[in-house]
């Protein structure tokens, strides 16, 4: 048992433990002065490597990743800003680099569509609902008009009519 936690011990702290993003097959980047990492991936979580599809940039491991986000260390230290980074690798590699369009029209669409889809069916429910109400149909008369199309449909033969009672029974309770 004392082995087993010792190799455990072992194992636990002969990992590597240097931060994700500092790893790099061998090879270090040391970040430039007055640039931390959690700056580097706050820009980099924006954006999309164009070789590893779906993968956040600051979650992939790849060389291509680790590169762009030195990239992205080096144009802090600069002093560039987060849209001028992101404009910068958009240019650069086409618009699919960034998590949120960047055009103003792509912007637009991307936000305003879903908002006017939600739009058109709250007014088509909302239409549906004032149109049954004109009709002088409350909620439970619509699941009243409901059980009498039951009522008229064929029923299996192999059905329990007290259990069908029951439910009708059960169902003229709830109106």
């Amino acid at each position: 048992m004392i082995l087993l936690v010792l190799a455990a011990a072992v194992v636990i702290f002969a990992q590597d433990t240097r931060p994700a993003a500092a790893q790099g097959g061998g090879q270090e980047f040391t970040l430039p002065p007055g640039v931390t990492w959690d700056e580097v991936n706050q820009v980099a979580g924006q954006m999309y490597c164009d070789v590893c599809e779906g993968i956040p940039l600051d979650e992939c491991e790849s060389a291509a990743c680790r590169q762009w986000r030195e990239e992205i260390a080096r144009q802090l230290s600069e002093g560039r800003t987060e849209n001028e980074i992101i404009d910068y690798f958009v240019e650069r590699y086409g618009d699919e680099v960034a998590s949120i369009p960047r055009r103003t029209g792509d912007r637009a669409i991307a936000y305003l569509f879903p908002a006017a889809i939600v739009a058109v069916l709250g007014l088509l429910g909302f239409a549906q609902v004032r149109r049954l109400r004109q009709q002088g149909l409350q909620p439970g008369q619509v699941a009243h008009r409901t059980n009498e199309r039951l009522k008229a449909r064929p029923l299996p033969d192999n059905l329990d009519p007290a259990l069908f009672e029951r439910l009708q029974r059960d169902l003229e309770k709830l109106d």
